[in-house]
This record gives structure tokens, C-alpha cells and sequence, in this order.
């Protein structure tokens, strides 16, 4: 088997077992998006065919991408500060495998499940607005699109950098970095939320493909930076 994936498995194994960080999403997942969500779902209730749709769309795209996100950044802080601050990245780091090999499968392994917490997210919201309405109510092809394309490879952009800056630094830098980058990526995507909203930017296929392109050019761009982590320096950032 490809290395890379076997240290994706193992990512994956270690994270279902870990049932209070999946505890803790969850409740974040509740508090957060059902707070969020909850005004935008009840105003469908009164809106026409288009306007509930238009409605959902903007709800998916946010709260979707957002919480994925937050759970990548939940669940990257066990697969790499966490074996950082409980020594077991000691072990991967003797083994042969190159250090981009060691991130990008640490990546995957927290990027699936991360994205099926995000397609959860998509599917609840689907099955509340539909609750809400009275007839069918789906996504539109744009924003469905959007799900499955975009959605994934921001998730493993934010868990890739947030990944290769707690291998590059030491804790109390990855304390104070950590929260900045957390604090980016909800500014970035309010930001984006807003212009679409104000329709400064309109969604659609094109500008889909060009945001899917972006985020792979971005994810290489990390993984190109991983080129500076050494072994050497990693241990030394050991607690």
C-alpha cells in the first residue's frame, strides 16, 4: 500500500477513537451552526420557490465551508500538535518516509473525515429547509458543485498550513499562530459570504472552477513550502 495512505489510515484510527474530540465538535457543530442557521431556516417558512433556494444556497456555502474548516483545525491539532506534545511523531520521523510524504498523508487522513462532517452539515441544512417548506426544496447545481469541489480542497488547504506551522514551530508559537490563522480563515470566508450576499461576486460554474483551480494551486503552494521542515528541527520543537 502507498505509504501515504497507510499514514492516512492511521490518522483516521486514531481520530475515531478519540471519542471527546469528536464530543467536541459535535457540540461545537450544535451550538454554532444551529444558532447560525436557525433565523435563516425559519425565514423560508414565508419566501416563494426561488428566494429558498437562494436562501439554502447561502447557507450551505457558509456554514458548510466554515465548519469543515473548523473541524480540520479540531482535528489536525491531534494528528500534528498532538503527536508533537505526545512524542509519538517521534516514531514517524524514523521511519524513511520523506516529510512532505509524512504531511500530505496527515493531511488526507484529517481532511476525509473533516468533509464528511461538512457533507453532514450540507445534508441537516437540506433536510431543514425541506422540514420548513412545503414542497421540495435542493440546493442549486452551482452550489452542489460548489460542495464537492470546493469544499474538500479548502478544508485541506487549512488543515495543510495549519499542519506545516505546528511541525515548523515550537508550542508557545503554535498557540499564538494557531489562533491567527483560525481567526483568518472565518474572516476570509464572512468576507466572501458578504460580497456574494451584496453580489459583488455572483456564483457560478465558472466562478466554481476557478475557485477549485485556486485551491489546488494553494494546497501545492504548501506543500511545496513543507520543503523547509527538517527532522532535526521538529524534535528540537518537542515539549
Amino acid at each position: 500500500m502507498n505509504p501515504i495512505l497507510v499514514v492516512a489510515k492511521k490518522e483516521m484510527r486514531l481520530i475515531a477513537k478519540n471519542r471527546s474530540l469528536i464530543m467536541s465538535i459535535v457540540l461545537f457543530m450544535g451550538v454554532f451552526g444551529g444558532i447560525t442557521s436557525l433565523g435563516a431556516i425559519m425565514s423560508i417558512v414565508e419566501g416563494n420557490g426561488e428566494t429558498i433556494v437562494s436562501a439554502l444556497d447561502s447557507l450551505m456555502m457558509y456554514l458548510v465551508l466554515m465548519l469543515g474548516v473548523f473541524s480540520g483545525y479540531f482535528l489536525s491539532s491531534q494528528a500534528f500538535l498532538g503527536e508533537k506534545t505526545g512524542g509519538t511523531i517521534e516514531t514517524l520521523l524514523c521511519s524513511p518516509l520523506p516529510l512532505r510524504d509524512i504531511w500530505l498523508g496527515k493531511v488526507i487522513g484529517v481532511m476525509i473525515p473533516s468533509y464528511a462532517i461538512a457533507l453532514l452539515v450540507a445534508s441537516a441544512l437540506v433536510i431543514l429547509s425541506n422540514m420548513a417548506a412545503e414542497f421540495l426544496v435542493l440546493p442549486s447545481v452551482v452550489m452542489i458543485l460548489f460542495v464537492f469541489f470546493v469544499v474538500p480542497v479548502y478544508i485541506a488547504c487549512a488543515i495543510g498550513i495549519l499542519g506545516f506551522v505546528q511541525l515548523l514551530l515550537g508550542m508557545k508559537e503554535n498557540q499564538i499562530i494557531n489562533i491567527v490563522l483560525v481567526v483568518g480563515f472565518i474572516a476570509v470566508i464572512s468576507v466572501f459570504d458578504s460580497l456574494v450576499a451584496e453580489g459583488v461576486v455572483v456564483m457560478s460554474a465558472l466562478v466554481v472552477g476557478m475557485m477549485f483551480i485556486l485551491g489546488i494551486i494553494l494546497l501545492g503552494g504548501i506543500g511545496y513550502m513543507t520543503r523547509i521542515l527538517n527532522r532535526e528541527k521538529i524534535v528540537t520543537t518537542l515539549p
